[in-house]
């Protein structure tokens, strides 16, 4: 981010969301429908995870993003309008996000 822009943000962080509060199931049915692809959703443990995750993240990290993700399953998460506040427009929704994109999904 440019110094000027840090600056007219008055060097505060922002928490930024979109409209809606989703889990991954939802996000993964979402991708589903808009592909048109049956996509399975299948659980794995925390170790087959960071086996998947080892190449890209080291172990503690990975430990500390699952328990992350765990801490926050079932809960919603808390919303914020501060998309819309700096924009002038509000957040679009993930299935918004997904149609426009549709073409990066199907490759």
């Amino acid at each position: 981010m440019r110094r000027a822009d840090r600056d007219a943000l008055g060097g505060r962080a922002y928490t930024l969301t979109g409209p809606q509060s989703l889990t991954f199931t939802d996000q993964i049915e979402t991708l589903s429908r808009v592909t048109g692809r049956d996509i399975a959703i299948k659980p794995v443990t925390r170790q087959e995870w960071k086996a998947e995750v080892a190449q890209h993240m080291d172990g503690p990290l990975a430990d500390a993003l699952s328990d992350y993700w765990q801490s926050c399953d079932g809960r919603p998460a808390e919303l914020t309008s501060v998309v819309g506040e700096l924009t002038g427009r509000p957040g679009r929704t993930f299935a918004s996000w997904a149609e426009e994109n549709r073409a990066a999904f199907l490759g």
